[in-house]
């Protein structure tokens, strides 16, 4: 088991332009080169990854809404406490076109957070600093970046501020 460094720090005071809850780490992703398997380590924060979620849940698709007819002493008349037939608005998770727009704006968020999150220079050919989600991300597809890279570096950005349950436990405790 991996002993987890934990240091404690009491804040007094909060001072204007300081940044007490930025976070710091690295993802550490496998690669496998000619047979053998290396480890590189990217440096990550959690600076900006805040703000992204909230502004991309202002945008979130939402699903259309289906009416439907709920009849007396069914399970869905129970769950809404109706004692009548009634019309009730659902919202219909299942829609094709709700669950493609959600994949795209799941993938499109994920793809953000990982692109504010890494914590190293992003660079064309000519060596000028990219800033752009967009073209990060693609710079990081056309160097091989998988799916497994992709899941592992959002979920380790966005750990950086979440309690494990083991932590939890152990520390917190």
């Amino acid at each position: 088991m991996k002993e987890e460094k934990i240091k404690v720090r009491r804040i007094t005071s909060f001072k204007k332009g300081e940044k007490i809850f930025s976070s710091t780490g690295v993802s550490k992703l496998k690669i496998t080169v000619d047979g053998v398997v290396e480890i590189i380590e990217i440096p990550i924060c959690s600076t900006g990854i805040t703000e992204i979620i909230e502004s991309f849940s202002k945008n979130a698709p939402q699903p259309p809404v289906a009416n439907i007819k709920v009849e007396p002493g069914t399970d869905m008349a129970r769950d809404f406490g109706l004692t009548k037939k009634n019309w009730v608005k659902i919202p219909d998770y299942s829609d094709a076109n709700y669950i493609k727009e959600k994949e795209k704006y799941d993938a499109k968020l994920g793809m953000t957070i990982m692109a504010t999150g890494i914590a190293a220079e992003f660079l064309d050919e000519a060596g000028n600093k990219i800033t752009d989600p967009d073209s990060i991300s693609e710079i990081l597809k056309s160097q091989g970046l998988s799916a497994e890279h992709f899941g592992q570096l959002v979920t380790d950005i966005t750990n950086l501020t979440k309690w494990t349950e083991e932590e939890r436990e152990n520390f917190l405790g």
